[in-house]
């Protein structure tokens, strides 16, 4: 039996504007970044990897990524990453988060900052934020996932997670947990989503 529900953050709930935030040849590089990771050495490269475990992580691994292709990156831009007004809601997302109810909610994020002010400003209700930076884990490690599970005093078996990616995602499955993959797009080109993705695992039917 599903007693939680635990979310995904960017991409599933919340999202960037359809309309230009980044530099359109910076934000190509943020949405296709495996050429210049590749070319990245092993200690940047262990960078890489822990940019979601502390801020200090972050801004040197996104240095060195637009720094490979050829790009700067300012404070500002860097600080776009990190802003809440540039983390839209989907549309859909209000209307997931309530039809939950009254199962438990939480939200496993890969990231370096702290998004409650987001959930805290649209009025979302949460209850537990499993934050990697926070955790010390970020997925798909098995222990990210159980650390979420932990916070909504569930087991895995009893938790259901919804998220983009299908393979840091997808590594639910394999932590114990239920997985129902979604679509994604910019906040204004996406397809209300997430309530089928429910529904599908029988929450929110009638």
């Amino acid at each position: 039996m599903i007693k939680a529900v635990l979310f995904d953050f960017a991409g599933t709930l919340f999202g960037r504007p359809a309309h230009p935030w980044f530099p359109p040849r910076h934000l190509s590089v943020l949405r296709a970044p495996a050429p210049y990771v590749a070319r990245m050495n092993a200690a940047e490269r262990a960078v890489w990897d822990a940019r979601d475990l502390t801020a200090l992580a972050s801004r040197a691994a996104h240095r060195t990524l637009f720094r490979l292709a050829g790009l700067p990156l300012t404070e500002d831009l860097f600080q776009r990453l990190h802003t809440p007004a540039f983390w839209l809601p989907y549309p859909d997302t209000a209307a997931a988060l309530s039809v939950v109810r009254p199962l438990k909610v939480g939200v496993l994020s890969n990231i370096s900052w702290n998004i409650r002010g987001v959930f805290a400003r649209e009025r979302l209700s949460v209850d537990a934020f499993a934050l990697s930076y926070e955790i010390g884990f970020s997925k798909p490690s098995p222990r990210a996932f159980d650390a979420a599970c932990v916070r909504l005093d569930v087991d895995p078996s009893e938790c259901l997670h919804v998220g983009d990616d299908p393979v840091v995602d997808g590594a639910a499955v394999a932590a114990g947990l239920r997985f129902a993959q979604i679509s994604t797009a910019p906040v204004g080109r996406r397809q209300p989503v997430l309530l089928d993705a429910l529904a599908s695992h029988g929450i929110g039917w009638s």
